[in-house]
């Protein structure tokens, strides 16, 4: 497995865990928001830029 897959893999484990922290009353713990945070950040990030390859290919 690359280090990319792992990467997502650990991504998803964050995110799952957060959601069942949240399930329990937990969800409000600072290092698991941030890191939820720094993920939907990278996430948006990595859309914005597949879209402007998309636009860039398609109107140049």
């Amino acid at each position: 497995m690359n280090p990319g897959k792992l990467l997502v893999l650990a991504a998803i484990a964050i995110i799952v865990l957060k959601f069942v922290a949240s399930l329990f009353g937990k969800g409000d713990l600072l290092i698991l928001n941030r890191l939820v945070t720094v993920l939907l950040i990278l996430f948006v990030t990595v859309e914005l830029v597949k879209l402007g390859q998309i636009l860039w290919e398609r109107f140049v």
